[in-house]
């Protein structure tokens, strides 16, 4: 049975035609190897929120992330982030609630849903999920994450939201109205992704 993270999986599904098969090989390629933080890009910064929610050390905190880079190209890059995520905090009040990973389960598939952040926004819970790539995600994408998210998260915390937060724009987005018939649509993906993945 596949083991995935759901942006493996959320990739694969957004991808038509012969992109599905680079997306294979390369979820195949990273899932055979150990993890290597060197070539986690966004690892740093993810985990430095992470921390300054968790133990409460203000926006101050972030501006230290800089300075343990290893490499300059990273810099503009962190710095650009760091400062749409100040402006996204701004005077809101958040406090730390923690948050876990789950798992979205269809036929041989497993895929992790694991969000960073469990927040209270302005004292409404929140669950979210980190969207680190400049390209700005698509319909189709967020439909698909909010909906693993809801799935999955909600049947441990039934009375908060599941969002994804776009750190490059500082953008919470929340579920709306769901997609009719992505229940299926997603088990059938499941179905192609395990065929793709063992003949591969």
């Amino acid at each position: 049975m596949p083991e995935v993270k759901l942006t493996t999986f959320v990739d694969f599904v957004i991808a038509s035609g012969t992109p599905r098969i680079t997306c294979i090989r390369k979820a195949k390629r990273l899932y055979s190897q150990d993890y290597k933080p060197a070539f986690d890009y966004w690892r740093l910064l993810r985990n430095q929120l992470v921390e300054m929610h968790e133990q409460n050390l203000g926006k101050q905190h972030l501006d230290d992330v800089v300075n343990e880079l290893n490499d300059s190209r990273k810099v503009e890059a962190y710095q650009k982030c760091i400062q749409t995520y100040k402006r996204w905090m701004g005077r809101k009040q958040l406090a730390w609630m923690g948050c876990s990973t789950a798992d979205w389960k269809s036929g041989h598939l497993k895929v992790r849903v694991n969000p960073e952040l469990g927040l209270q926004i302005n004292n409404s819970p929140y669950i979210i999920k980190l969207y680190f790539r400049a390209k700005e995600p698509s319909k189709g994408r967020l439909a698909t994450m909010l909906y693993l998210m809801e799935t999955t998260l909600l049947k441990q915390s039934p009375h908060v939201t599941p969002a994804i937060l776009d750190v490059h724009r500082g953008r919470l987005i929340k579920p709306t109205s769901a997609v009719q018939g992505i229940d299926v649509l997603l088990e059938a993906e499941a179905a192609a992704f395990v065929m793709m993945w063992d003949q591969t």
